[in-house]
């Protein structure tokens, strides 16, 4: 829909004062790329690689954010990126959680049986990250439970370092 927008804005720019050809076509982009994330993520995904939980700190209300941010939403301070870094533990605390029958991203099988979800606030930060819950059953998942991080074996510098949680 954005793309059709963007096309009759251009035509309506060009006042028709040459006769134009302009198409349209319906349907999904795919855009396949590695971006860049920034230097605040950057940070934090060096953290992973190393089986570390990385966050950082606003220096004015002392809020910890994981993953790391630059402002504050609080405060609106920007968080200097070479201070205020804050190495965390792999303990957290389960904030929510969901069990879905659907693909949560690409990477997982159609046939894939329910997924649990949780949203963990990691011990030390005031966020949470969305990560899988692991070898629980559902009538043992209580929200405000402790649970620990399954890292993966090899690690890569991305999300997908951490399997996702465990009860502790």
């Amino acid at each position: 829909m954005i793309f059709i927008i963007i096309l009759i804005i251009i035509k309506n720019e060009i006042k028709m004062s040459e006769e134009k050809v302009i198409v349209a076509n319906k349907g999904l982009v795919r855009a396949d790329f590695a971006f860049w994330v920034g230097q605040y993520l950057d940070k934090f995904y060096d953290g992973l690689e190393n089986k570390k939980i990385m966050g950082n700190k606003c220096p004015k209300c002392g809020d910890v954010f994981v993953p790391p941010r630059k402002i504050c939403g609080k405060c609106n301070v920007v968080i200097p990126l070479d201070e205020n870094w804050v190495d965390l533990p792999e303990t957290g605390t389960l904030m929510n959680f969901t069990i879905t029958p659907y693909r949560i991203n690409d990477r997982t099988s159609r046939k894939a049986k329910d997924w649990t979800i949780g949203m963990i606030q990691i011990d030390g930060s005031n966020t949470s990250v969305v990560y899988r819950l692991l070898n629980m059953e559902p009538e043992d998942i209580k929200i405000g439970m402790k649970v620990k991080i399954e890292w993966n074996e090899k690690t890569k510098g991305d999300p997908s370092d951490i399997k996702g949680f465990l009860k502790v």
